[in-house]
């Protein structure tokens, strides 16, 4: 198993750092991937991709809605995504 996810978490987050000015402070909980999921069965942390999707649905009268239906669903990555190592299953 690669240690990808947290070697670039690591590099981004280091990047990022140098440009909080002085006295900032940065903020544990709103830092890190998204979609981010802990597998329990093989103690590793893994990010999800997310699909969105859009549509404007047709009323019973004919016309358009006005807003857009969005639905957006998840998936699991079976090989890193930057080394390309396969995940055990």
């Amino acid at each position: 198993m690669c240690d990808c996810l947290n070697y670039v978490e690591r590099e981004l987050k280091e990047k990022f750092t140098v440009r909080v000015s002085e006295g900032g402070k940065i903020s544990n909980s709103e830092t890190g991937w998204d979609n981010q999921v802990i597998d329990f069965t093989f103690g590793r942390t893994l990010v999800m991709l997310n699909y969105k999707f859009a549509y404007r649905a047709k009323k019973k009268n004919g016309e358009m809605a006005k807003n857009l239906t969005r639905l957006d669903t998840k998936v699991k990555m079976s090989h890193c995504p930057f080394c390309g190592v396969k995940y055990d299953n």
